[in-house]
């Protein structure tokens, strides 16, 4: 006779590793007011990060050029001022558990806390990075598309590192997408982007 406990411990074995590898794209409002009007259109200021094993990575930026930007909090965390909207399910992830150990390293040199941009380097930016690695998938356009299209959301879209990690967070000045060499000859405003004291960071 067939042993159908072997079957479903096997079935069930196939589950636990199926869903433990599934790639999320968690998707925050960083200015829930203005998002509740601007979503339904696709140009909300968001903030975004990947949960896969459990836990949900992210890229935010600081002043240390030997420092990784990229942290992992648990999933649906970030931090204020991020307002967690919707969960995307990518798929399956195509790597197996030491391959994605050695693509997140990797994803952690290229992504220095330093890199960071607000339009052109932002945390969707390493969303939409790692899912590519991944799955070999997309992220939907409307979750960086204001920042694909130029806008600078003004203090509204800081991209995140949680205090947890890396303690008590400051607000320093950031790039906007130009030439830090190129004066700004129309006195544009300055974006403030969360930042952390170099001495309380800790390298990953």
């Amino acid at each position: 006779a067939l042993d159908m406990r072997d079957d479903d411990a096997s079935t069930a074995s196939r589950f636990t590793e199926a869903s433990t590898t599934t790639v999320r794209v968690h998707v925050y409002d960083l200015n829930a007011n203005y998002n509740d009007l601007a979503y339904p259109i696709g140009l909300g200021i968001h903030h975004s990060a990947v949960e896969i094993y459990d836990r949900e990575y992210a890229f935010g930026y600081h002043d240390d050029a030997n420092v990784t930007g990229v942290f992992d909090i648990a999933p649906k965390s970030a931090p204020h001022p991020a307002k967690y909207r919707e969960t995307i399910e990518i798929g399956t992830s195509l790597l197996t558990e030491d391959q994605f150990a050695d693509a997140l390293e990797a994803l952690r040199r290229d992504f220095p806390g330093p890199s960071y941009d607000l339009l052109k380097r932002n945390c969707n930016t390493f969303t939409e990075t790692m899912v590519k690695v991944l799955t070999g998938k997309s992220v939907p356009g409307y979750v960086n598309r204001l920042a694909n299209l130029g806008a600078v959301a003004h203090d509204f879209a800081p991209c995140l590192l949680p205090t947890s990690i890396v303690g008590d967070l400051q607000t320093l000045p950031a790039t906007t997408g130009q030439n830090e060499e190129t004066e700004d000859v129309d006195g544009g405003e300055e974006v403030q982007l969360l930042a952390v004291p170099t001495e309380e960071m800790h390298a990953s």
